[in-house]
Protein backbone atom coordinates (compact mmCIF):
# COMPACT_ATOMS: atom_id res chain seq x y z
CA UNK A 1 0.00 0.00 0.00
CA UNK A 2 2.59 2.13 0.50
CA UNK A 3 4.14 1.38 -2.76
CA UNK A 4 0.57 2.58 -4.36
CA UNK A 5 0.54 5.84 -2.57
CA UNK A 6 4.50 6.52 -3.36
CA UNK A 7 3.81 6.33 -7.12
CA UNK A 8 0.43 8.05 -6.95
CA UNK A 9 1.93 10.90 -5.62
CA UNK A 10 4.18 10.89 -8.34
CA UNK A 11 1.86 10.61 -10.88
CA UNK A 12 -0.20 13.33 -9.10
CA UNK A 13 2.56 15.45 -9.58
CA UNK A 14 2.24 15.70 -13.59
CA UNK A 15 -1.05 14.99 -14.18
CA UNK A 16 -2.89 17.20 -12.49
CA UNK A 17 -1.29 20.54 -11.81
CA UNK A 18 -1.69 21.44 -15.34
CA UNK A 19 -4.84 23.04 -17.25
CA UNK A 20 -8.33 21.44 -16.93
CA UNK A 21 -8.02 21.01 -20.50
CA UNK A 22 -4.99 18.56 -20.05
CA UNK A 23 -5.32 15.73 -22.52
CA UNK A 24 -3.67 12.43 -21.11
CA UNK A 25 -1.30 10.43 -23.51
CA UNK A 26 -1.52 7.41 -24.16
CA UNK A 27 1.42 6.64 -21.99
CA UNK A 28 -0.09 8.48 -18.91
CA UNK A 29 -3.82 6.69 -19.82
CA UNK A 30 -2.06 3.00 -18.98
CA UNK A 31 -0.42 4.37 -15.92
CA UNK A 32 -3.36 5.90 -14.44
CA UNK A 33 -5.41 2.92 -14.92
CA UNK A 34 -2.70 0.57 -13.14
CA UNK A 35 -2.03 3.12 -10.56
CA UNK A 36 -5.37 4.93 -10.04
CA UNK A 37 -7.57 1.55 -8.95
CA UNK A 38 -6.55 0.35 -5.71
CA UNK A 39 -7.89 -3.16 -4.53
CA UNK A 40 -7.57 -2.80 -0.70
CA UNK A 41 -7.97 -5.50 1.72
CA UNK A 42 -10.39 -5.20 4.59
CA UNK A 43 -8.92 -7.62 6.82
CA UNK A 44 -11.97 -7.49 9.27
CA UNK A 45 -14.44 -7.81 6.76
CA UNK A 46 -12.77 -10.13 4.11
CA UNK A 47 -13.48 -8.06 1.05
CA UNK A 48 -11.67 -6.01 -1.37
CA UNK A 49 -13.15 -2.17 -1.86
CA UNK A 50 -11.93 -1.42 -5.36
CA UNK A 51 -11.33 2.41 -5.41
CA UNK A 52 -10.43 4.82 -8.62
CA UNK A 53 -9.52 8.08 -8.28
CA UNK A 54 -10.91 9.79 -11.97
CA UNK A 55 -9.98 12.96 -11.23
CA UNK A 56 -8.66 15.03 -8.46
CA UNK A 57 -6.00 14.43 -5.93
CA UNK A 58 -5.20 10.43 -6.23
CA UNK A 59 -2.98 9.54 -2.75
CA UNK A 60 -6.08 7.95 -0.38
CA UNK A 61 -5.59 10.67 1.56
CA UNK A 62 -4.53 13.39 0.01
CA UNK A 63 -2.38 16.27 1.58
CA UNK A 64 -3.57 19.54 2.64
CA UNK A 65 -1.55 21.40 0.41
CA UNK A 66 -2.72 18.64 -2.62
CA UNK A 67 -3.29 20.17 -5.76
CA UNK A 68 -6.89 19.69 -8.24
CA UNK A 69 -8.22 20.98 -11.16
CA UNK A 70 -11.57 20.49 -9.66
CA UNK A 71 -12.66 22.96 -6.95
CA UNK A 72 -15.10 21.68 -5.15
CA UNK A 73 -17.19 19.14 -7.43
CA UNK A 74 -20.80 19.07 -6.26
CA UNK A 75 -22.06 16.32 -8.86
CA UNK A 76 -21.62 14.51 -11.70
CA UNK A 77 -23.32 12.68 -14.63
CA UNK A 78 -22.92 10.94 -17.66
CA UNK A 79 -24.20 11.75 -21.33
CA UNK A 80 -25.17 8.87 -24.03
CA UNK A 81 -21.67 8.86 -24.80
CA UNK A 82 -20.32 8.02 -21.50
CA UNK A 83 -19.05 11.40 -20.45
CA UNK A 84 -18.92 12.78 -17.45
CA UNK A 85 -20.40 15.95 -16.49
CA UNK A 86 -19.39 17.66 -13.74
CA UNK A 87 -20.56 20.99 -11.74
CA UNK A 88 -18.67 22.98 -9.28
CA UNK A 89 -20.26 24.37 -6.42
CA UNK A 90 -17.31 26.96 -5.69
CA UNK A 91 -16.00 27.11 -8.70
CA UNK A 92 -18.99 27.81 -10.74
CA UNK A 93 -18.36 25.26 -13.46
CA UNK A 94 -19.64 22.84 -16.02
CA UNK A 95 -17.22 20.47 -16.87
CA UNK A 96 -16.95 17.52 -18.84
CA UNK A 97 -14.58 14.40 -18.50
CA UNK A 98 -13.80 11.27 -20.41
CA UNK A 99 -10.41 8.77 -20.23
CA UNK A 100 -9.61 9.90 -23.94
CA UNK A 101 -10.63 13.66 -23.97
CA UNK A 102 -9.81 14.25 -20.37
CA UNK A 103 -11.23 17.31 -18.47
CA UNK A 104 -13.27 20.00 -20.50
CA UNK A 105 -14.28 23.38 -19.27
CA UNK A 106 -17.78 23.98 -20.94
CA UNK A 107 -19.88 26.59 -19.28
CA UNK A 108 -19.19 29.20 -16.64
CA UNK A 109 -16.36 30.85 -14.58
CA UNK A 110 -15.31 30.94 -11.29
CA UNK A 111 -16.82 35.03 -10.78
CA UNK A 112 -20.39 34.77 -9.35
CA UNK A 113 -23.37 35.96 -10.74
CA UNK A 114 -26.50 35.51 -12.83
CA UNK A 115 -25.95 35.48 -16.72
CA UNK A 116 -27.58 33.63 -19.81
CA UNK A 117 -25.89 33.54 -23.01
CA UNK A 118 -23.16 31.93 -24.37
CA UNK A 119 -21.41 28.53 -22.47
CA UNK A 120 -18.07 30.17 -21.22
CA UNK A 121 -19.46 34.07 -20.70
CA UNK A 122 -22.57 32.21 -18.54
CA UNK A 123 -22.55 33.02 -14.70
CA UNK A 124 -23.80 31.03 -11.75
CA UNK A 125 -24.37 31.23 -7.79
CA UNK A 126 -23.48 27.68 -6.29
CA UNK A 127 -24.09 24.89 -8.71
CA UNK A 128 -25.78 21.72 -6.82
CA UNK A 129 -26.21 19.14 -9.23
CA UNK A 130 -27.55 18.07 -12.52
CA UNK A 131 -29.74 16.26 -15.21
CA UNK A 132 -28.99 15.00 -18.32
CA UNK A 133 -32.62 15.30 -20.42
CA UNK A 134 -32.71 12.53 -22.90
CA UNK A 135 -32.46 15.78 -25.98
CA UNK A 136 -28.62 16.26 -24.11
CA UNK A 137 -29.60 19.10 -23.02
CA UNK A 138 -27.89 19.78 -19.15
CA UNK A 139 -30.43 20.68 -16.48
CA UNK A 140 -28.69 22.77 -13.25
CA UNK A 141 -30.03 23.46 -10.12
CA UNK A 142 -28.38 26.88 -8.64
CA UNK A 143 -30.03 27.54 -5.52
CA UNK A 144 -28.11 31.13 -4.54
CA UNK A 145 -29.76 32.53 -7.52
CA UNK A 146 -33.10 30.42 -7.13
CA UNK A 147 -33.34 29.66 -10.56
CA UNK A 148 -32.96 26.29 -12.43
CA UNK A 149 -30.68 26.77 -15.27
CA UNK A 150 -30.32 25.11 -18.69
CA UNK A 151 -26.86 24.39 -20.30
CA UNK A 152 -27.26 22.80 -24.46
CA UNK A 153 -23.88 21.85 -25.18
CA UNK A 154 -24.68 21.61 -29.20
CA UNK A 155 -25.44 25.50 -28.97
CA UNK A 156 -23.08 25.82 -26.25
CA UNK A 157 -25.67 28.48 -24.49
CA UNK A 158 -26.66 28.56 -20.84
CA UNK A 159 -30.78 30.30 -20.11
CA UNK A 160 -32.78 30.04 -17.55
CA UNK A 161 -35.36 27.07 -17.53
CA UNK A 162 -37.23 28.39 -14.34
CA UNK A 163 -37.21 31.17 -11.37
CA UNK A 164 -36.71 34.27 -12.23
CA UNK A 165 -33.18 34.62 -9.66
CA UNK A 166 -34.95 36.31 -6.76
CA UNK A 167 -36.71 34.00 -3.70
CA UNK A 168 -40.31 33.12 -4.21
CA UNK A 169 -42.83 31.25 -2.95
CA UNK A 170 -43.77 27.55 -4.13
CA UNK A 171 -47.76 27.86 -5.54
CA UNK A 172 -49.69 24.67 -5.77
CA UNK A 173 -49.75 24.88 -9.45
CA UNK A 174 -47.87 27.57 -12.07
CA UNK A 175 -46.11 27.07 -15.00
CA UNK A 176 -43.13 26.49 -15.72
CA UNK A 177 -41.95 30.07 -17.25
CA UNK A 178 -43.71 32.07 -14.29
CA UNK A 179 -42.81 29.40 -11.30
CA UNK A 180 -40.47 30.83 -8.33
CA UNK A 181 -38.04 29.06 -6.26
CA UNK A 182 -36.24 29.40 -2.53
CA UNK A 183 -32.69 27.80 -2.64
CA UNK A 184 -34.02 24.75 -5.40
CA UNK A 185 -30.93 23.21 -3.58
CA UNK A 186 -31.72 19.19 -6.04
CA UNK A 187 -33.04 18.67 -9.52
CA UNK A 188 -33.55 14.44 -10.08
CA UNK A 189 -35.25 13.11 -13.15
CA UNK A 190 -37.89 10.57 -13.01
CA UNK A 191 -37.30 6.87 -13.91
CA UNK A 192 -39.08 7.91 -17.71
CA UNK A 193 -37.75 11.36 -17.44
CA UNK A 194 -41.12 12.93 -17.74
CA UNK A 195 -40.73 15.13 -15.13
CA UNK A 196 -38.05 16.47 -12.67
CA UNK A 197 -38.38 16.49 -9.11
CA UNK A 198 -36.69 19.76 -7.36
CA UNK A 199 -36.02 20.10 -3.67
CA UNK A 200 -36.88 23.62 -3.37
CA UNK A 201 -35.46 23.46 0.14
CA UNK A 202 -36.12 27.45 1.29
CA UNK A 203 -39.82 26.64 0.96
CA UNK A 204 -39.84 23.03 2.24
CA UNK A 205 -41.41 21.47 0.02
CA UNK A 206 -40.67 19.09 -2.82
CA UNK A 207 -42.12 19.97 -6.81
CA UNK A 208 -42.12 18.43 -9.76
CA UNK A 209 -42.02 19.77 -13.24
CA UNK A 210 -44.33 18.12 -15.80
CA UNK A 211 -41.82 18.49 -19.14
CA UNK A 212 -44.77 17.58 -21.46
CA UNK A 213 -47.49 20.19 -19.65
CA UNK A 214 -44.82 22.63 -18.30
CA UNK A 215 -46.57 22.84 -14.92
CA UNK A 216 -45.08 22.95 -11.79
CA UNK A 217 -46.97 21.06 -8.74
CA UNK A 218 -45.58 20.46 -5.27
CA UNK A 219 -45.93 16.66 -4.64
CA UNK A 220 -44.50 17.16 -0.84
CA UNK A 221 -44.66 19.34 2.04
CA UNK A 222 -47.07 22.30 2.81
CA UNK A 223 -44.71 25.31 3.11
CA UNK A 224 -44.31 25.30 6.36
CA UNK A 225 -40.78 23.35 8.37
CA UNK A 226 -41.89 20.58 10.65
CA UNK A 227 -41.29 16.83 11.36
CA UNK A 228 -43.67 14.96 8.99
CA UNK A 229 -45.52 12.61 11.31
CA UNK A 230 -45.25 8.51 10.11
CA UNK A 231 -48.25 7.60 7.51
CA UNK A 232 -49.67 11.14 6.73
CA UNK A 233 -49.70 12.34 3.47
CA UNK A 234 -46.99 13.86 2.52
CA UNK A 235 -48.52 17.03 0.85
CA UNK A 236 -50.22 17.73 4.08
CA UNK A 237 -47.09 17.38 6.33
CA UNK A 238 -44.47 20.32 7.28
CA UNK A 239 -40.79 18.81 5.75
CA UNK A 240 -37.55 19.54 7.63
CA UNK A 241 -34.78 20.82 4.97
CA UNK A 242 -35.66 18.56 2.38
CA UNK A 243 -32.45 17.90 0.38
CA UNK A 244 -33.20 15.64 -2.30
CA UNK A 245 -35.65 13.37 -3.65
CA UNK A 246 -35.51 10.85 -5.90
CA UNK A 247 -38.25 8.54 -7.34
CA UNK A 248 -38.63 4.97 -8.77
CA UNK A 249 -40.57 2.83 -11.64
CA UNK A 250 -42.94 1.87 -8.55
CA UNK A 251 -44.00 5.77 -7.88
CA UNK A 252 -42.11 5.07 -4.83
CA UNK A 253 -39.95 8.52 -3.76
CA UNK A 254 -37.45 8.77 -1.31
CA UNK A 255 -36.56 12.12 0.40
CA UNK A 256 -33.44 13.45 2.61
CA UNK A 257 -34.00 15.46 5.59
CA UNK A 258 -30.65 18.23 6.07
CA UNK A 259 -31.80 19.26 8.94
CA UNK A 260 -33.14 16.11 10.48
CA UNK A 261 -30.66 13.95 9.69
CA UNK A 262 -32.95 11.27 8.50
CA UNK A 263 -34.36 9.62 4.97
CA UNK A 264 -38.23 9.31 4.77
CA UNK A 265 -40.01 7.10 1.97
CA UNK A 266 -43.54 8.36 0.28
CA UNK A 267 -45.58 5.53 -0.83
CA UNK A 268 -47.50 4.81 -3.81
CA UNK A 269 -50.57 6.17 -1.78
CA UNK A 270 -48.64 9.43 -1.28
CA UNK A 271 -48.07 8.32 2.70
CA UNK A 272 -44.83 9.93 4.08
CA UNK A 273 -42.94 7.86 6.89
CA UNK A 274 -39.29 8.17 8.41
CA UNK A 275 -36.97 4.39 7.18
CA UNK A 276 -33.55 5.93 8.25
CA UNK A 277 -31.95 8.09 11.12
CA UNK A 278 -33.27 8.70 14.73
CA UNK A 279 -33.38 12.15 14.22
CA UNK A 280 -29.86 12.96 16.04
CA UNK A 281 -26.63 13.45 14.55
CA UNK A 282 -24.03 10.81 14.29
CA UNK A 283 -22.74 8.09 12.64
CA UNK A 284 -24.16 4.71 13.50
CA UNK A 285 -25.72 1.76 11.28
CA UNK A 286 -28.21 -0.20 12.41
CA UNK A 287 -31.83 0.05 12.14
CA UNK A 288 -34.66 2.48 12.13
CA UNK A 289 -34.30 3.37 15.93
CA UNK A 290 -30.60 3.67 16.46
CA UNK A 291 -29.48 4.35 12.75
CA UNK A 292 -27.74 7.96 12.49
CA UNK A 293 -27.04 10.62 9.96
CA UNK A 294 -25.29 13.83 9.98
CA UNK A 295 -26.25 16.42 7.20
CA UNK A 296 -27.08 13.99 3.69
CA UNK A 297 -26.70 15.94 0.68
CA UNK A 298 -27.54 13.99 -2.18
CA UNK A 299 -29.19 10.39 -2.83
CA UNK A 300 -29.36 8.00 -5.90
CA UNK A 301 -30.62 4.58 -6.11
CA UNK A 302 -28.19 1.75 -6.59
CA UNK A 303 -28.68 -1.56 -8.84
CA UNK A 304 -31.65 -3.35 -6.80
CA UNK A 305 -32.95 -0.28 -5.21
CA UNK A 306 -30.95 0.78 -2.36
CA UNK A 307 -30.68 3.93 -1.67
CA UNK A 308 -26.92 5.44 -1.79
CA UNK A 309 -26.95 8.76 0.26
CA UNK A 310 -24.11 11.36 0.38
CA UNK A 311 -23.40 11.81 4.27
CA UNK A 312 -21.84 15.10 4.16
CA UNK A 313 -20.53 16.06 7.43
CA UNK A 314 -19.91 12.40 8.32
CA UNK A 315 -17.40 12.09 5.44
CA UNK A 316 -19.00 9.44 4.43
CA UNK A 317 -21.56 7.67 1.64
CA UNK A 318 -24.23 5.43 3.37
CA UNK A 319 -26.66 2.98 2.14
CA UNK A 320 -29.69 2.15 2.86
CA UNK A 321 -31.08 -0.94 1.94
CA UNK A 322 -35.43 -1.32 1.74
CA UNK A 323 -35.42 -5.39 1.87
CA UNK A 324 -33.51 -5.41 5.47
CA UNK A 325 -34.49 -1.33 6.43
CA UNK A 326 -30.40 -1.43 7.89
CA UNK A 327 -28.50 1.62 7.22
CA UNK A 328 -24.78 0.98 6.47
CA UNK A 329 -21.50 2.74 5.99
CA UNK A 330 -20.35 1.81 2.65
CA UNK A 331 -16.30 0.98 2.46
CA UNK A 332 -14.06 2.57 0.63
CA UNK A 333 -10.48 1.10 2.02
CA UNK A 334 -7.72 2.91 2.86
CA UNK A 335 -9.71 6.08 1.15
CA UNK A 336 -10.93 8.85 3.02
CA UNK A 337 -13.42 11.48 1.60
CA UNK A 338 -14.53 15.23 2.65
CA UNK A 339 -17.97 16.37 3.10
CA UNK A 340 -19.08 14.32 -0.12
CA UNK A 341 -21.92 16.11 -1.77
CA UNK A 342 -22.82 13.75 -4.86
CA UNK A 343 -23.34 10.41 -5.48
CA UNK A 344 -24.43 8.15 -8.70
CA UNK A 345 -24.60 4.54 -9.71
CA UNK A 346 -23.68 3.32 -13.08
CA UNK A 347 -22.59 0.32 -14.56
CA UNK A 348 -21.61 -1.39 -11.06
CA UNK A 349 -19.74 1.53 -9.76
CA UNK A 350 -20.74 4.12 -7.36
CA UNK A 351 -19.37 7.52 -7.90
CA UNK A 352 -18.67 10.15 -6.06
CA UNK A 353 -18.17 13.99 -5.25
CA UNK A 354 -15.37 14.13 -2.95
CA UNK A 355 -16.14 17.66 -2.50
CA UNK A 356 -13.89 19.19 -0.19
CA UNK A 357 -10.61 17.09 -1.51
CA UNK A 358 -11.74 18.26 -4.82
CA UNK A 359 -12.13 15.06 -6.93
CA UNK A 360 -14.00 12.19 -8.21
CA UNK A 361 -13.81 8.74 -7.60
CA UNK A 362 -15.44 5.69 -7.86
CA UNK A 363 -15.75 2.01 -6.28
CA UNK A 364 -17.00 -0.71 -7.11
CA UNK A 365 -19.94 -2.07 -5.66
Amino acid sequence: MRLLTTCLSSLHQFAFCGGVNWRPSLRHRLASTALFTASIACTAAGIAAEVEVLVGPPEPVPPASAQSVLIEPFAMEFDSEGTMVIVEYTGGRVLTWSQDAGLKHVAGGPQQGYIDGKAMDARFNKLHNLVILPSGKIILSEHLNHTIRQYDPVEKTVSTFSGNAKPGLAAAKVAVDTATFNQPICVMASPDYSSLLVADIGNHVIRRIDLASGMVTIVAGTGKKGMPVDGALASESALVDPRGAIENAEGEMYVISRGGHMLWKIDRDGKIARVAGNGKAGLVDGGLKESQLNGPKHLCFGPSGEVYMADDVNDAVRKFDPKSGLLTTVDLGDYRIKRPHGVLVREGWLYIADSFQHRILRVKL
